[in-house]
């Protein structure tokens, strides 16, 4: 039997990201995701189970875990979800992640987001091209330091027997584009990570998903796809993985 979780950051100090992902639940300290994944192991070795443990938005932080804990906790599955932009090489911040490290910059908390002529929610439902714009409104056009994973580290983590699959053409609601434009976008995506040699595995933005974009994407050769259980804004296909947010 295998399980799903589901991560974003991790951070060694609280500085090291936004305070946004604190205040949203979107971080882990590295300490205490090593002991929790170290007790999960050692419960996977007891009932015969083991556990995907996967990242989405392609952060750096993963490389925080040390380059053996896998390998010495066999029961667990590292998987890093990445972007087209970011298969590709195109380390371009995300627009939410742009805006949370402005945030961070202007001492502008959560709380004070309703300031602002942008709504953290709305914006996750429109084009990747229409969010930076909203975006670069409140924060100028200066991009923040990337903070994700080079082709390069990637490379290495795959070496270290992490599992690469895809985050999605783009990070926006896919379930608003209709058949053809969904199709080209995820045939692309596909064809992307065929040249990469990665996984034909597919985790759905913010884990919204519903039957039709599912089928669209198991018709075009994606074996194994992923939701979050937490997110309501899903369909019922039970052959979607539902991961555990941690």
């Amino acid at each position: 039997m295998t399980e799903t979780i589901c991560l974003h950051r991790i951070h060694e100090h609280n500085s090291d990201v936004p305070p946004v992902f604190h205040d949203i639940n979107m971080t882990i300290h590295i300490n205490d995701l090593l002991v929790r994944l170290s007790d999960l192991d050692a419960e996977n070795r007891l009932n015969n189970t083991t556990t995907l443990v996967t990242f989405d938005d392609g952060w750096r932080d993963v490389l925080l875990i040390p380059e053996d804990f896998f390998s010495k906790h066999e029961t667990l599955n590292p998987v890093i979800f990445l972007t087209d932009a970011q298969i590709i090489g195109d380390l371009t911040p995300m627009p939410l992640h742009r805006l949370y490290k402005w945030m961070q910059e202007n001492d502008f908390d959560l709380d004070e987001l309703s300031q602002l002529p942008i709504n953290r929610e709305d914006l996750k439902n429109l084009r990747i091209t229409e969010q930076h714009r909203l975006v670069s409104h409140v924060t100028g056009n200066i991009q923040p330091t990337c903070e994700y994973l080079k082709p390069t580290e990637v490379a290495k983590l795959r070496a270290n027997g992490w599992i690469v699959g895809s985050h999605g053409p783009e990070h926006s609601d896919l379930r608003l584009l209709d058949d053809g434009e969904l199709t080209r976008l995820l045939s692309t995506t596909y064809s992307y990570i065929q040249s990469g040699d990665f996984k034909p595995w597919i985790a759905w933005p913010e884990g919204r998903w519903n039957n039709r974009i599912a089928k669209i994407a198991r018709d075009i050769g994606f074996e194994q796809q992923f939701g979050i259980f937490e997110e309501s804004r899903r369909g019922t296909d039970t052959r979607v993985v539902l991961r555990k947010l941690w």
